[in-house]
């Protein structure tokens, strides 16, 4: 096993020497903001709010468009924080929970029985994406979460959300 590279620290992300992501920073989570944003006003035309988490489920920084509805804020934390907290996409989530899926499927291969958990916070509408530590192995060491609220379908706060997402590698 490789041993651990020092930190080296950057304005807009931190990086270790081999150029791998290991956390999110608050220039990191500004600029997924900014694409996301600009994508769900100028693209799709719907004011929406956005949100990006670390890997405790602690804001780092989030942003609610002119216009977007004040209980969208709340909803795009809670899409940030369950793809955090189970791991992948809210939009798979919603699927292992989905009470049709459940009767169609063998018992064990959905998870409808955590749909009330985590004291009424999990959220399992599409529009959280977790964020995963780049460029190491299979990537499986989550960093983060990005989610969005807002648009008129959760088919287009995952929209969102991917566009913020993307704006890691630009």
């Amino acid at each position: 096993m490789e041993e651990l590279t020092e930190l080296v620290v950057n304005k807009e992300t931190t990086f270790d020497q081999k150029g791998h992501i290991k956390k999110i920073t608050l220039g990191m989570a500004e600029k997924m903001l900014e694409a996301a944003v600009r994508y769900s006003v100028e693209i799709l035309g719907f004011p929406c709010s956005i949100a990006v988490i670390d890997a405790s489920g602690a804001v780092i920084a989030a942003h609610r468009a002119d216009g977007a509805p004040p209980g969208t804020m709340d909803i795009a934390i809670e899409k940030a924080w369950s793809a955090v907290a189970m791991g992948m996409p809210t939009l798979m989530l919603g699927r292992f929970i989905d009470p049709r899926v459940a009767a169609t499927v063998p018992l064990g291969t959905h998870a409808i029985g955590i749909a009330n958990r985590h004291k009424g916070r999990l959220c399992a509408i599409h529009g959280g994406i977790p964020i995963r530590e780049v460029g190491t192995g299979l990537g499986l060491d989550i960093i983060g979460g990005i989610g969005a609220s807002g648009c008129p379908s959760a088919e287009d706060d995952n929209t969102v959300s991917q566009a913020g997402f993307s704006a890691l590698y630009d």
